[in-house]
């Protein structure tokens, strides 16, 4: 480890102080090409990722002004045992969409704290204000669930063009030793090695969580506790949102050096039912794996989900897969007569540093593929979601997918394109066909004979291609331009969507709406 940390010190000292790297799949790439020796595999199926990096900042003689924009930090304190960082957050994009000729644009303002006080314990708080006039797709999308994707509920909302809405994150994270790491956020936490993530992703808005993640031999176990919200108070005679709860177990062993097995579990249930207000079940706080017994003991009808993922690296090429069980039964499986109750969700990929030797190239393709009625539960207020989104994958259930992602840089160039085809079933005719996972499992359209794609059959054509320059390597500022195109197509209606944005942004966060 200590190996490692020089390792670091001499490789990366443009990289923030922050013991988590942040949960930007960007940042995640440019870290990993500028290694030489690769981190293990169970510390890359968990992100963000828990590393100590350093940070530097490159003396010049520029002015004050041309050094605050171009290479050092806005604020920057580092005396005796605390250090601390103050940067600003900002996203100032502009755009035209051909196809409604409507302008687009997007007005964020905000900042990041980073701090570390002493050896063992780091700190991270985000501000963000936004407002936005978006693309007709994500319009369409904002109206019908009023939040933008992965960013928050509109302020406001009076049904109008402009969205005004805002999200903030942080935690603190104490590290005893080697062996133990403790963070109580709110934020986001992704888990696998894919684009998407079967399990649970970052598409959602951000949450309140506490994770603890013990590291021995080659195995990394964390524990996960959450408080996701639903949205749905229409439903109800009340004033805030309905809460739940869950709780995750994560077993990340490494086989050998370039082989790592990770099995999964997670218990979400209602935070009130019918009978009395739960709030979190004291008995899910066991740091022990498998629930099962637990929840049988309770006579309970919380919905469970458990997963198998593994990951195959030759060389700089990643070979990875989750295998995502909602429901189960393997005699109907073996029938494959589509039972309904069958729910499972299946993922392959390969990702690769460097390929043929291109110095600065990325490339990953991956397939997708979730059963109708996946993620869903008899209990609305038990699914597998957060925020009017779904926790794994953006489209939900009922659907494959397959895309490609190529990430290129030379010096402070990136070129990066995102290109994606899918496949999904919408609900038609007031039926239930199995792609939303707010809706109750219970009305299902059929008890067998339930095939991905049922429904509406619908086709998803989106590409995004982006030119970014890198105006300060220390808080990420570049100046990006984006070429959206996306169709959504089916026998009733066609959407298309072309954009072209030009813009200045922190890019230290993923971007949201690739679906």
């Amino acid at each position: 480890m200590k190996q490692f940390t020089l390792f670091l010190v001499l490789l990366l000292p443009n990289f923030v102080l922050a013991q988590n790297i942040p949960l930007s799949r960007d940042l995640e790439i440019a870290y990993q090409l500028q290694l030489k020796e690769q981190l293990p595999l169970s510390t890359t199926a968990i992100q963000p990722w828990i590393l100590q990096v350093p940070d530097s900042i490159v003396k010049t003689n520029s002015s004050w002004l041309k050094r605050k924009i171009l290479r050092e930090h806005l604020i920057s304190v580092n005396e005796d045992d605390i250090r601390l960082t103050l940067d600003p957050l900002v996203n100032f994009q502009g755009g035209i969409e051909s196809v409604a000729n409507k302008t687009t644009y997007i007005n964020t303002r905000g900042f990041i704290l980073r701090g570390k006080i002493g050896e063992h314990v780091s700190f991270e708080s985000t501000l963000q204000e936004n407002q936005a006039s978006l693309p007709p797709y994500l319009d369409i999308f904002a109206h019908r669930y009023h939040i933008i994707p992965g960013s928050g509920r509109l302020h406001g909302y009076t049904g109008g063009k402009v969205f005004d809405y805002s999200m903030s994150t942080g935690y603190i994270d104490y590290t005893p030793n080697k062996h133990f790491n403790f963070q109580l956020g709110n934020g986001k936490n992704f888990i696998g090695e894919g684009y998407r993530s079967l399990f649970l992703s970052d598409e959602s808005f951000a949450y309140p969580y506490l994770r603890i993640t013990s590291t021995f031999w080659h195995i990394k176990y964390t524990n996960l506790y959450t408080q996701f919200q639903d949205l749905s108070k229409y439903q109800v005679d009340t004033n805030y949102f309905r809460k739940k709860f869950s709780t995750m177990h994560i077993l990340s062993w490494d086989v050998t050096k370039n082989f790592n097995f990770t099995f999964f579990e997670s218990i979400v249930w209602s935070g009130k039912d019918s009978l009395a207000r739960r709030g979190f079940e004291v008995s899910y706080l066991d740091p022990i794996i498998l629930y099962r017994p637990v929840e049988f003991g309770l006579g309970s009808p919380d919905n469970e989900l458990m997963g198998f993922m593994g990951s195959y690296r030759l060389n700089r090429t990643t070979i990875y897969g989750q295998v995502m069980l909602d429901e189960f039964r393997l005699s109907d499986v073996l029938k494959g007569n589509g039972m309904w109750a069958n729910k499972q969700a299946f993922q392959i990929g390969i990702k690769s540093l460097e390929p043929f030797n291109i110095n600065g190239l990325f490339v990953q393709t991956e397939y997708n593929k979730a059963r109708p009625y996946t993620y869903s539960h008899f209990d609305i207020l038990s699914n597998w979601g957060n925020y009017n989104q779904p926790l794994a994958h953006p489209l939900g259930a009922n659907f494959k997918e397959g895309l490609v992602h190529i990430r290129y840089q030379q010096g402070r160039w990136i070129g990066d394109l995102t290109f994606i085809s899918a496949l999904y079933g919408l609900d038609i005719n007031n039926k239930n066909y199995g792609k939303d996972i707010f809706k109750s499992n219970d009305s299902y359209v059929q008890y067998y004979n339930n095939i991905t794609g049922q429904g509406l059959r619908t086709t998803l054509t989106y590409s995004n291609i982006e030119c970014r320059y890198i105006l300060n390597r220390l808080t990420h500022l570049e100046a990006v331009l984006g070429i959206l195109y996306r169709k959504e197509k089916n026998e009733q209606w066609t959407q298309r969507d072309q954009e072209i944005t030009l813009g200045l942004r922190t890019s230290i966060f993923n971007k949201y709406g690739a679906f």
